[in-house]
């Protein structure tokens, strides 16, 4: 629909012309809508005239380019919804006249809307799959400590109880015990190293900064790549929420992985601050670095783990990389955790 509207200096204002297609976008005869603008205010969503008004008294002022979206319901109640666009300009008597159109976007609008609410299911199933994936792996974890290794612990005792009992002159039958003594071991050894990797008990005992610093040292020693921690607080464990404490260590454990897989580094450095409101984690490395064009590949799953786990929590996320000038990945999240909502994402204007 073309229009040309007009300003007046005592702030009211009306059309001075409305094009054929009002008829079809409204249901308001061009004549009609000419002669008595409140037809088309009468129309306009009671959220979205604020905005109508506000947005045409600022492009008057600043004689700027005028833009609107917002929302009509029709007389019949169909909703449509509307982006107009004008330009202004100053007539030789002092008022304000724009000529412009307004298109009906309702269609577009929807499939934007209906995307933003897939984009936003996608986004909580994929945390409910991380949460699922966590109780499952400390179920799992919790099994392999307390019954297989509980299993094993009771096994190499009863080997020592049979060892000692048998004959010395029966050499063959004692090396075989302690060949099965040594195989008892190593499975125990697994089996802790299992149950850590599910889940690292140390964070559940000491806190997220222990736990940092013990799998720093760890992977330092794996990798031969130095690791160099500082943090600001010793008690931030106190802070946390338990999901929080062990979002922040898988994020902290996919950086590593990324490192040790991709950047070719010899150092790696690693900040933890905490606030009142939020802890900050910072993972710095001094590898060959990649191009935005490189991070944005369909397969790099763990760049976008990490942006999910943040996500989830309310958090913010940041990745600094060039080649040859190494990679900065920066974590913000909230102590508390913010579980995303459509009403976060989503406008808060409904549909129909």
């Amino acid at each position: 629909m073309a229009f040309q509207l007009v300003l007046a200096r005592d702030n009211t204002f009306s059309f001075s012309y409305i094009g054929d297609g009002s008829q079809a976008l409204l249901g308001i005869a061009p004549d009609a809508l000419a002669a008595d603008i409140n037809l088309f205010l009468k129309l306009v969503h009671a959220e979205d005239s604020p905005s109508f008004i506000e947005s045409m008294c600022a492009s008057a002022q600043n004689l700027s380019f005028w833009s609107w979206e917002g929302r009509v319901i029709l007389a019949n109640g169909e909703l449509k919804w509307l982006t107009l666009g004008s330009s202004p300009q100053t007539r030789e008597d002092g008022k304000v006249e724009w000529e412009g159109l307004v298109v009906n976007v309702t269609q577009t609008k929807l499939d934007e809307l209906e995307l933003l609410r897939s984009q936003q299911q996608l986004r909580e199933f994929s945390s409910h799959i991380q949460d699922a994936k966590e109780q499952e792996r400390l179920r799992i974890a919790r099994e392999v400590h307390d019954e297989i290794g509980g299993l094993l612990t009771a096994i190499k005792m009863d080997l020592a109880w049979m060892k000692e009992r048998l004959p010395k002159t029966k050499k063959v039958l004692t090396d075989k015990a302690t060949t099965i003594e040594n195989l008892v071991d190593k499975a125990m050894t697994a089996a802790r190293n299992l149950a850590h990797s599910l889940r690292p008990g140390y964070l559940d005992s000491f806190g997220i900064v222990a736990a940092i610093e013990m799998e720093a040292c760890e992977f330092e020693q794996r990798t031969g790549i130095k690791c160099l921690l500082t943090h600001n607080d010793e008690e931030m464990e106190l802070d946390l929420h338990p999901d929080v404490s062990i979002a922040i260590f898988r994020i902290f454990q996919e950086s590593l992985t990324n490192i040790m897989k991709h950047a070719q580094a010899t150092e790696v450095r690693i900040l933890i601050q905490n606030s009142p409101q939020n802890i900050e984690l910072t993972i710095s490395d001094n590898g060959k670095g990649f191009s935005h064009d490189a991070r944005m590949k369909p397969r790099s799953f763990g760049l976008r783990g990490i942006q999910e786990r943040v996500a989830h929590f309310g958090g913010e996320v940041s990745f600094t990389s060039a080649p040859g000038q190494g990679t900065t990945v920066s974590v913000t999240v909230p102590h508390i955790p913010v579980d995303s909502a459509p009403s976060d994402t989503l406008p808060q204007q409904p549909l129909f």
